[in-house]
């Protein structure tokens, strides 16, 4: 099966501590390692630089002459030499591999935080790192979730600098947005590095990457975790029947759905993903036993565990999917629809 983690130097670009995640590649460390040790074994001991593009440009009755493109820049690893992308000279600002781990470090010092996977994707122009917050709580019974800090970057320009709270179900391993806003009015999303302390920021790389200022505006204080841990206990409380799963789980794929050119929209509860999620929901998820089959928590779970585990081709295009792109969208769509549920039942302020 094919992978995206980094292999370019001849060996996967990951290291972690615990149990192996993702194609069971990478270098596993023991607790407490180093940041130069994570960032030698975590293929990430590279910088990337930047030089103008060249292009070779002919002349009538001339010998052919190599020229620099104006106002653009390659973009390529110091270790091997590969190109990354071609951005903008003065517009487009890199943040390094080290500084993803250096963000960790400070967080390190301060206590309360431990970096356990870090690594790059797609030859590099991905890196990563996710920090441990505390050891959770349960929402319900034994059903465990425990809450991280996931930073992440790209050189290709395919997203922005990404600092944000994830939850990851203990049972299961899936990963529950946090980016969902709260009842006290907060914001949950901030595309600056000032302002007040939200769930997730994304720095465009036309700014600057402020880590201080990151770091101040995800309050690294646990108010955002406590806030989402109250919400979600609310929604365990919550009973769904399955004519209130049929309708959410049909308008969350209805929202992802694009209709044909010309054709009428196909039945969504004709599609494989209506089937299995209402499948998943009657029970068939992992951590069922835990959380039961009957209320809103339940539902989220059943969206998180075939976002996680069943949507995609391979494990590392649902990874990505569900940390960046459609996947993650899917479930604070899902978040949202448990809430609205929970809202009617008077669970929680609308």
């Amino acid at each position: 099966m094919p992978h995206l983690i980094d292999t370019t130097t001849g060996r996967a670009a990951m290291a972690f501590v615990g149990e192996a995640p993702w194609h069971k590649l990478g270098q596993r460390l023991t607790a407490g390692a180093d940041l130069e040790t994570w960032r030698r074994e975590a293929g990430l001991a590279y910088s990337v630089e930047r030089t103008p593009v060249l292009f070779q440009r002919a002349h009538a009755g001339a010998a052919d002459r190599i020229e620099a493109m104006e106002d653009r820049d390659v973009l390529y690893r110091s270790d091997t030499g590969a190109a990354l992308s071609v951005v903008s000279r003065g517009g487009y600002h890199v943040v390094q591999p080290g500084e993803v781990l250096e963000f960790f470090g400070r967080l390190a010092e301060a206590g309360g935080f431990v970096l356990e996977t870090a690594g790059a994707l797609s030859d590099g122009k991905r890196v990563w790192g996710l920090a441990k917050v505390n050891d959770g709580a349960p929402v319900v019974g034994q059903d465990t979730v425990r809450p991280y800090l996931l930073l992440a970057t790209s050189y290709d320009g395919t997203m922005a600098t990404t600092a944000k709270f994830t939850a990851i179900r203990v049972v299961c391993h899936n990963t529950l947005t946090m980016a969902a806003g709260s009842d006290t009015g907060a914001q949950s999303e901030q595309d600056a590095t000032i302002g007040p302390v939200v769930q997730c920021v994304r720095v465009p790389h036309m700014k600057k990457f402020d880590a201080g200022a990151v770091r101040q505006q995800l309050g690294i204080v646990l108010t955002a975790w406590d806030r989402w841990l109250v919400q979600a206990r609310l929604l365990a409380q919550v009973d769904v029947t399955q004519a209130q799963a049929d309708k959410c789980v049909a308008d969350l794929l209805l929202s992802v759905q694009a209709a044909p050119k010309g054709k009428p929209q196909p039945d969504v509860r004709a599609s494989r993903g209506y089937k299995r999620l209402m499948d998943l929901f009657g029970g068939a998820q992992i951590g069922a036993d835990l959380c039961g089959t009957k209320s809103a928590w339940a539902l989220l779970n059943a969206v998180t565990d075939y976002v996680d585990h069943e949507r995609g081709r391979s494990d590392d295009t649902r990874m990505t999917s569900a940390w960046f792109g459609a996947g993650e969208g899917l479930k604070l769509a899902a978040w949202q629809g448990v809430r609205v549920l929970a809202e009617r039942a008077g669970a929680v302020a609308a």
